[in-house]
């Protein structure tokens, strides 16, 4: 046999190194081959005439604004959810995704103040270039559904340099991501709001409306300002306590859960369908808010129960009622509309009853009025007034008044112990 001539030093190494190389190739693509591919965007289109379409189907919003409760709101028919910024989005778009939920992701857009204006460039690059990080975060997450630049940050309209700073980040966003479209949210849809997204804005692909009170004529009030591009309802509810009749003492009287249950589904029925430029709705809120009371426009308790709005929406959503109903709230009587001599009594009482047949718990509290509009602070539950429930016995209570001044409200929940509660209270003053 020849002698083999061994490789000089500097050939070997070039060997060794095209061997390695090699290896690590071929290892590369064995456990590429174990990854699974990124998911990819559903793109989503909106069109005046035949509504939303997601991966070229048509979709229709049946959504609620919040990110708690998911597999219940899945469970109960919606298909989609609303956030107001962009804080903890990953793992929200992840845990929607899973439940088969989409996300309209907000982007916080700042409000005309002493220290941001629309007027100033600086401040409106600023604000460009955080849109476009955030837009480029999430921008291929499959459950990402739209995203909603700015939330009733418009004030009353008037501002141009607002409109067209909103048709720029619409103009940033398409580029960024044309598989999602943009809207933003506005506090009522006025001739004023409108003519400045006319005018200013005729990028955004649609407008989302925040009305309470005023939802159930809202076809109406489009078609007298002359409304024609697509809309979204994204934040309805009962009737806002800034709207309402007040006491005598100035305090606004709330509905019961079962009133708004009711004027939910009147505001379903008359404003919520796929016609007329409609793509859904957000209803609010999906969980627990202290907002002007504890018990106002959250659709759950602070104990986590649900209330008969939920019922409704289920019905509206999938055409099919709940096997288990919320306690139906009949009138809370009693509470004194004239004020009241600290440490004087009342007596109450609150007629409910269970369309199930479940037995019923009543929980009755004294709360301190809140003062102010507390919106967008995530005030806790606050302590009930000691001392001020005298005796409770099932839908009877005596209340002793508070020896401190001021505006107080009677609360009580109704509890079928299946998850489900009713709810009512009413206000009065002692001085």
């Amino acid at each position: 046999m020849p002698h083999a001539h061994p490789l000089p030093k500097h050939l070997r190494s070039v060997a060794c190194l095209i061997l390695v190389t090699a290896a690590l190739a071929s290892c590369r693509r064995t456990v590429m081959a174990h990854i699974p591919p990124m998911p990819a965007a559903i793109p989503v289109s909106v069109d005046a005439l035949t509504g939303m379409s997601r991966g070229g189907k048509p979709y229709f919003v049946k959504g609620a604004g919040g990110s708690d409760h998911l597999e219940l709101l899945a469970a109960r028919g919606a298909n989609s959810i609303r956030t107001w910024s962009t804080a903890g989005l990953d793992a929200i778009l992840d845990h929607a995704g899973k439940l088969g939920l989409t996300v309209s992701a907000g982007i916080w857009l700042e409000s005309e103040s002493s220290w941001f204006s629309y007027q100033n460039p600086g401040h409106c690059d600023k604000q460009a270039e955080r849109v476009r990080k955030e837009v480029m975060l999430y921008r291929n997450h499959p459950a990402l559904l739209a995203w909603g630049l700015g939330n009733e940050a418009e004030g009353d309209g008037t501002n141009n340099a607002y409109w067209r700073q909103l048709d720029r980040l619409a103009l940033l966003v398409r580029n960024l991501d044309s598989a999602h479209p943009t809207f933003t949210a506005v506090a009522g849809l006025s001739s004023a709001k409108a003519a400045g997204l006319n005018a200013h804005a005729p990028h955004l692909d649609c407008v989302g409306i925040n009305t309470y009170g005023g939802a159930v004529s809202l076809r109406q009030q489009l078609a007298k300002i002359g409304w024609q591009r697509p809309w979204l309802l994204t934040e309805w509810g009962p009737r806002g306590f800034w709207e309402s009749p007040k006491s005598a003492s100035g305090a606004p009287l709330e509905p019961t859960s079962s009133e708004k249950a009711e004027m939910m589904r009147r505001v379903y029925q008359s404003s919520i369908s796929s016609d007329g430029g409609c793509l859904g709705s957000y209803v609010f809120v999906w969980g627990w808010k202290y907002e002007a009371t504890a018990t106002w426009f959250g659709l759950y308790t602070h104990e986590g129960d649900t209330t008969a709005a939920v019922d409704t929406l289920q019905e509206l959503w999938t055409a099919t009622k709940p096997a288990n109903q919320a306690p139906v709230i009949k009138d809370l009587r009693g509470v004194p509309k004239s004020s009241l001599a600290p440490g004087s009594s009342f007596d109450a009482s609150v007629l409910a009853s269970d369309p199930d047949g479940d037995p019923l718990v009543w929980h009755w509290a004294v709360l301190p009025e809140s003062q102010g509009h507390t919106a967008g602070k995530c005030l806790l539950m606050p302590e009930p007034v000691p001392g001020a429930i005298a005796n409770a016995s099932g839908d009877h209570v005596s209340v002793k008044a508070p020896d401190s001044p001021g505006i107080y409200r009677l609360h009580v929940w109704i509890k079928d112990g299946k998850g489900h509660a009713a709810t009512a209270n009413a206000p009065f003053e002692v001085r």
